[in-house]
């Protein structure tokens, strides 16, 4: 294969989180990029509509024939996927692997964007999708970047009940990685490295290595912290999903160098594919945060 970088590049999922700040990367630096949105999605909206570099096409993400004729006809080299994994939006990717297959797609980024995952648990269906991107020759990029920092009051419940919940002890380092920090690594990576150091490839990056008892000490008594066997559920969304997702706080896993397969965290391992944004400041929870 050629150690010319790609050349081509769509994304499916869109959405606010990571989907159009990755499309806004890839414009910052000139690189074009094809938009797959849905019949009915109205997160194009927040894309520029003046941009050269941008395409926006719209499909049905359960049509693999209709993808691939999209792929297809626009010679994509990468297809990126950032569907999200609540509300059953992964059983997409199924469809859209056959799709890229099909259209000859050299590369397929899935959407993980988080912590590495287990065979079974909170989010198999991610480790199920790789083991059929394999089955089926695609090669995949898997990029772990932690929790966005965005996510803190969210994971925390700050935002619903004004109060910091800790889950546990707190005393157990996570990975944690700005959403602006993400979208322009992919960007980055995805234009300027030869595709062998791509494919088949699972990256980890981390802007900062924190517990969440050090995060809670950067409200600075702004807000009261709350140790916890369980968020409390009363107005709080997917308070059982978030308490599971602590829970795993106490024994490493909210890492990007924990290891699933032999339940050990390796610090090392949980930002050694920083390198790849050369001169890259990163930012931290306080900043985004404004803390």
């Amino acid at each position: 294969m050629s150690e010319a970088p790609f050349k081509s590049f769509a994304i499916v999922g869109a959405g606010p989180h990571i989907g159009v700040p990755i499309v806004k990367a890839f414009l910052a630096i000139g690189a074009p990029i094809l938009v797959i949105a849905r019949p009915t999605s109205t997160n194009t909206s927040a894309l520029p509509n003046d941009d050269p570099n941008l395409k926006v096409v719209r499909a049905d993400y359960t049509s693999a024939s209709e993808i691939s004729v999209i792929l297809r006809e626009n010679k994509i080299d990468v297809l990126i996927s950032t569907v999200t994994f609540m509300f059953g939006g992964m059983v997409v990717q199924d469809v859209l692997a056959d799709a890229a297959k099909e259209a000859g797609v050299k590369l397929f980024v899935p959407s993980e964007f988080g912590l590495s995952p287990p065979a079974v648990g909170l989010t198999h269906e991610k480790h199920a999708f790789a083991v059929y991107a394999k089955s089926i020759g695609l090669p995949t990029l898997r990029i772990y970047n932690g929790l966005f920092h965005d996510f803190v009051p969210w994971l925390t419940a700050v935002t619903e009940t004004g109060k910091f919940h800790i889950v546990g002890k707190g005393d157990m380092p996570g990975s944690f990685t700005a959403i602006s920090d993400v979208a322009g690594y992919v960007a980055h990576i995805l234009t300027t490295q030869p595709p062998p150091r791509l494919l088949d490839v699972e990256v980890h990056i981390e802007g900062q290595r924190a517990t969440l008892s050090e995060i809670s000490a950067l409200y600075k008594g702004s807000v009261p912290v709350v140790y916890c066997d369980a968020l409390p559920t009363e107005g709080v969304l997917t308070a059982d999903f978030r308490t599971r997702y602590q829970q795993g706080f106490d024994v490493g896993k909210a890492s990007c160098g924990w290891n699933p397969d032999t339940e050990t965290d390796d610090a090392e391992l949980a930002s050694k594919d920083n390198s790849l944004w050369e001169g890259h400041r990163w930012l931290t929870i306080e900043e985004v945060l404004g803390l």
